[in-house]
């Protein structure tokens, strides 16, 4: 007579994580029993199992008709929690991501990234699409990662955002074989010691909605292609070296965010009267010249500017601001007039700043203009008039 006895702490929880499920599913080893013949597996009971009889049926063969089940049960009495991972492995990615972790020199940053574990999808830094496929790359705060950009990369040609985040030995150009990912939506490469142009070729990621190449050393001047990228929505290109005029028709209406702050930009600002759906505007600490007045229109749903630290000149007394700023800084210019009415009808502005320019007196006597104090009207150095500085304390 056969015989199997089990130990007392029958039945064993398996533990098995799903994909795209953070629950935890605890299931009896019974669960995964094999039906016996002649009976389907649609007549096994809904509620967890009782414990196998302790002499099973014999066969006409004199084996067990179930040792099938009692022998993988077993198995699961001294097997470990099994993590369940994705059946199929895409070996372009995989070959591209073990590229790509030796060409930033094996750091322990990466380091489940490792041929011994396939499951890509599990590593750190990277995440999967329903299908497996690699589609979201982000490496951040590594101080252990060194060389250029993988040109590795490449071969992720499912991945959809790549982000390479404050890496200090990360260095060399952007290369230009980052044109092949067709699907590549959102790329950030900042905080690094990437240098040289931005590559002309980025313009032929159509589907790019947010570029963010800030806090860089970038050099050259910025690619008048990226106008043409219908789906671009945001740049950032701050904190680089960069030179020469802003391209005719990046400040128009596709744009949601617009920061081109602290590089050596010169020239006047492309104008722009579309009403667009614009939001955001910093081109602070640059040298721009000539008139920005255009930004400001009522019916803009613009919400920030800062055009403070250029050589900028236009008359300020007869603006209409929008009604959604919240933040102005047109400090540091040539600007000149006087403080505008308008002011008085921006209940969600926070911070305000018209300091050192050429303004003039007097300060209208409203309260939308003095629940700011004085500070944002200090240091302007009016031409002919009252001074504005005088006129705000006398009030």
């Amino acid at each position: 007579m056969f015989r199997l006895v089990l130990p007392r702490r029958w039945p064993v929880p398996v533990r098995c994580q799903l994909k795209n499920e953070s629950k935890v599913e605890h299931l009896s080893p019974h669960a995964l029993l094999i039906p016996p013949p002649g009976r389907a597996s649609s007549s096994l009971p809904h509620s967890p199992p009782q414990p196998p009889p302790s002499a099973p049926e014999l066969s006409s063969a004199g084996q067990p008709a179930t040792m099938a089940p009692l022998f993988l049960l077993a198995l699961l009495l001294v097997a470990p929690a099994v993590h369940c991972s994705p059946t199929m492995v895409n070996q372009g990615d995989l070959q591209a991501l073990l590229r790509v972790k030796q060409s930033l020199g094996n750091p322990a940053t990466l380091k489940t990234w490792s041929a011994a574990s396939p499951n890509y999808c599990a590593w750190d830094h990277v995440r999967c699409d329903e299908a497996g496929r690699v589609n979201n790359v982000f490496i951040d705060g590594a101080d252990d990662v060194h060389g250029q950009i993988p040109s590795a990369i490449a071969g992720l040609t499912q991945l959809m955002s790549l982000s390479l985040f404050r890496l200090p030995g990360l260095q060399g150009a952007i290369p230009p074989c980052l044109t092949t990912l067709a699907n590549l939506q959102f790329l950030t490469i900042s905080h690094s010691n990437v240098s040289g142009p931005i590559p002309d070729s980025l313009a032929k990621l159509h589907s790019l909605d947010s570029v963010d190449l800030s806090n860089n050393k970038l050099t050259g001047s910025i690619p008048n292609t990226f106008a043409d990228l219908p789906n671009l929505r945001s740049l950032d290109l701050r904190r680089n070296q960069l030179t020469g005029s802003i391209p005719a028709s990046l400040v128009q209406g596709q744009f949601r965010s617009l920061i081109l702050s602290y590089n050596q930009l010169t020239g006047p600002i492309p104008r722009d009267d579309a009403q667009d759906e614009i939001n955001t505007v910093d081109l602070s600490h640059n040298k721009l010249t000539g008139d920005a007045s255009f930004l400001f229109s009522e019916g803009r749903p613009i919400g920030k500017v800062d055009l403070s630290w250029n050589n900028l000149e236009f008359d300020l007394s007869t603006l209409v601001f929008p009604k959604d700023l919240t933040y102005l800084d047109l400090s540091h210019n040539r600007i000149r007039g006087t403080v505008p009415k308008s002011l008085e009808q921006l209940s969600t502005l926070q911070t305000l700043d018209l300091s050192y320019n050429q303004l003039c007196g007097p300060l209208p006597k409203l309260h939308g203009v003095m629940r700011h104090g004085c500070k944002p009207y200090l240091h302007n150095q009016c031409h002919s008039g009252a001074p504005l500085e005088g006129s705000c304390h006398q009030l």
